[in-house]
């Protein structure tokens, strides 16, 4: 009898985390629907296409309904999903609803900061899945902290992963001549205050950025009635082998992704963090980043004088380890 793993995706974070070698259906909530923030990353990363592609956009609740009717058809024996975006959300809450059983990959991490929906929705995935998969032992504790302490699993990040297979990256030749910004976290894209702040603290930096910007991002700048220093280069969203590249050539990374953290981490370029939090705290702790948060100061001297020490990076291998613990519940 053939076992069902359905991969329920919808965003930049959950497409560079599949195993292209699981043997799976992709379902695609089309919560990221732009060519180069979907379509690109599946041929760049040469990932099996989607079967079905439910176009919900950021309808969470869309998500959910259409899912439900998906998996009362389709019976799968699995729903797998990543991370804390609200497709990850949608597809951990439509397998419940339809008593199917859920595992979640990025199990158990934790900001602590409840106005941030990423980590809304993590706890409630944490909650919801049958099989936790974590990242870290530090996720693991957090988990048996909130009384979760069946079916969890130190698994380690199906992102490095994907990331060991663009090894080695080329360099160019502006290495180490910019500093790459990203930015699209609510607190701070949603802000016209923290946006003007951040832009005027750059602006009088002599250093020169490149900022790949998030269409949040860039349709929040422009409502904001915002202007962007001279010394930033805007660039489109990046597929996922042109970010890589950039980040490994930079100089430094601002940025308040959790995925760009690790990116930066793994190359071992500094990373300045625009949080005052990280559920990847090891970046901190082995000295690979700072938090800067919201102070302008701090990002100035940060910008200025910090500088990493070489990390240990973490095992290779998480793809593997996930099949062989997943397929024990098939």
């Amino acid at each position: 009898m053939i076992m069902k793993i359905f991969t329920v995706v919808g965003a930049r974070p959950n497409f560079i985390k599949i195993d292209p070698d699981l043997s799976q259906t992709i379902i695609h909530t089309g919560q990221h629907y732009d060519f180069k923030m979907s379509k690109a990353f599946f041929t760049g990363l040469k990932l099996p296409e989607p079967k079905f592609n439910l176009r919900c956009q950021n309808n969470v609740g869309k998500m959910i309904d259409k899912l439900m009717v998906l998996f009362r058809q389709e019976k799968p024996d699995m729903i797998l999903v990543f991370g804390d975006t609200y497709s990850s959300l949608a597809g951990a809450l439509a397998g419940a609803y339809c008593n199917i059983t859920v595992a979640h990959v990025e199990a158990g991490l934790r900001s602590k900061r409840m106005d941030m929906p990423e980590e809304i929705n993590r706890v409630i995935i944490d909650k919801i899945a049958k099989v936790k998969l974590c990242p870290n032992h530090e996720a693991e504790y957090n988990l048996h902290q909130e009384g979760i302490n069946d079916d969890v699993y130190v698994v380690g990040d199906p992102m490095l992963d994907t990331f060991g297979g663009l090894l080695p990256i080329a360099k160019s030749k502006d290495i180490g001549t910019y500093i790459l910004i990203t930015l699209h976290r609510n607190f701070n894209a949603d802000s016209p205050e923290r946006l003007k702040q951040f832009f005027e603290a750059i602006a009088g930096l002599d250093e020169k950025f490149y900022f790949p910007v998030h269409p949040r991002t860039k349709k929040n700048i422009k409502a904001f009635g915002l202007s962007i220093p001279k010394n930033i280069k805007l660039l489109p969203p990046q597929p996922y082998k042109q970010m890589i590249h950039l980040i490994s050539n930079a100089k430094k990374v601002i940025t308040d992704s959790g995925g760009v953290q690790r990116e930066a981490f793994w190359m071992n370029i500094p990373v300045i963090i625009l949080r005052e939090e990280t559920e990847w705290k090891e970046i901190i702790t082995n000295g690979g980043g700072v938090l800067v948060g919201n102070d302008r100061g701090k990002l100035l001297d940060a910008v200025q004088n910090f500088k990493n020490r070489l990390s240990s990076v973490p095992a290779f291998g998480a793809n593997k380890r996930i099949k062989e613990i997943i397929y024990k519940y098939l």
